[in-house]
């Protein structure tokens, strides 16, 4: 009896442990494949890209839009949008068990 007791505790502290760390997982998994990362990712590196174009235009590529930094303009427009998606994905992260819920059989309790 003395040997089951320790045994039990230790099992109980394994499945805790499991359970914490299939939490932990399954909130990181859906953090990875958040698409907001993706698209604001993208956004920002095709913004910064402009910006940096403009930086090196010559004065004949502003002639050709009337006198208008036009990747300057485009490029800060998408790095801001860039900017929010991604701003979007750090203040909102999603859960897990928002995404559990879209499962057929377990219909939304409201």
């Amino acid at each position: 009896m003395a040997n089951s007791d320790p045994e039990r505790q230790a099992r109980e502290q394994i499945a805790k442990t499991e359970e914490a760390e299939a939490r932990d997982r399954a909130t990181g998994m859906a953090s990875l494949f958040d698409l907001r990362m993706v698209i604001g990712g993208l956004l920002a590196l095709d913004g910064l890209t402009l910006t940096v174009m403009d930086v090196f235009a010559s004065d004949d590529a502003k002639a050709k839009a009337a006198g208008i930094n036009i990747n300057l303009w485009a490029g800060l427009v998408i790095l801001a949008g860039g900017a929010i998606f991604l701003a979007w994905a750090a203040l909102r992260p999603l859960r897990a068990e928002d995404l559990q819920d879209t499962d057929p059989d377990h219909p939304k309790a409201e």
